[in-house]
């Protein structure tokens, strides 16, 4: 038996990176606008769960980020990045720098930025489905 866990919110999936270098701290990654998480645990962390806070998707037995759709890319800088950096990170964020080309994790780690951790949340309210394999079967 599978447990499909369903926000009732959009954007309520969050996947984000954070990157630091010396006194500087880049939060970054993607919101979905839509989507679920897969766990083939029953989820026992709905007594305790606070929707305004969420959860982290790894604290969820389990778990795993399914059917995602319309991402939007995100990211924010700590108030000691220059702004000119915080030009230059963006534009290799989004894939617009003329300078850089790559996978901005890549870029970011090769300019010095350590990526200090790579978390995934839910929040908002939810809904729990069960889901039979039989009924997978057939989608």
């Amino acid at each position: 038996m599978q447990y499909q866990i369903i926000p009732l919110e959009l954007g309520s999936i969050v996947e984000r990176e954070v990157f630091q270098s010396d006194n500087m701290e880049i939060k970054c990654g993607l919101v979905w606008k839509l989507g679920s998480v897969v766990t083939e645990q029953k989820p026992i962390f709905l007594k305790n769960y606070l929707p305004h806070i969420g959860i982290c998707i790894a604290d969820i037995k389990g778990a795993q980020i399914r059917e995602t759709y319309n991402s939007e890319k995100v990211i924010y800088f700590s108030q000691t990045v220059p702004e000119a950096l915080e030009d230059e990170l963006t534009d290799i964020f989004y894939g617009i720098s003329q300078k850089f080309s790559g996978s901005y994790q890549d870029i970011f780690q090769d300019l010095g930025w350590q990526l200090i951790r790579s978390e995934s949340f839910i929040f908002g309210e939810l809904e729990v489905k069960e889901i039979s394999t039989l009924h997978q079967l057939y989608k």
